[in-house]
């Protein structure tokens, strides 16, 4: 999986991105976790990520993920993940200087359950939706 001068992105890296200018006009430079597949990471010209905000400043919301300070994420705080603002970034924004580490496989376990939960992945979602079409056939029949 060679990318961009030797630089690998997996998914479940962290990295310090420039997201782009604030309604200021400065740098919002914001944590992101990588959360496409690594086939995607390699072959593609973009990288799909979740930005992270610092946990007191985040909502408590039921597909959220905390992510916590440490030398294996490399963060210097506590965040949270942003699954309700997924994005595509280029990869062209992915350096080694700024990989900040890596999350372990129970955190990424439950990255993967909010990420069923925000998409509407989930069998639950899908069993309420069939009863919510179920509903309405039978009162419109």
């Amino acid at each position: 999986m060679k990318q961009r001068e030797g630089l690998v992105v997996r998914r479940g890296d962290l990295f310090v991105i420039d997201l782009g200018p604030t309604k200021e006009g400065n740098p919002l430079l914001r944590p992101v976790l990588v959360i496409q597949n690594d086939f995607g990471n390699c072959f593609c010209d973009t990288i799909i990520v979740v930005p992270l905000t610092l946990a007191y400043k985040a909502k408590k919301l039921f597909f959220s993920v905390l992510i916590k300070r440490g030398t294996e994420t490399g963060l210097c705080g506590d965040y949270v993940a942003l699954f309700s603002q997924i994005r595509t970034l280029s990869k062209g924004k992915f350096i080694p200087e700024n990989r900040l580490g890596r999350l372990d496989d129970s955190t990424m376990e439950r990255v993967d359950r909010a990420i069923e939960l925000s998409l509407g992945l989930s069998t639950i979602q899908k069993l309420h939706k069939r009863y919510q079409n179920g509903q309405r056939k039978q009162i419109t029949s």
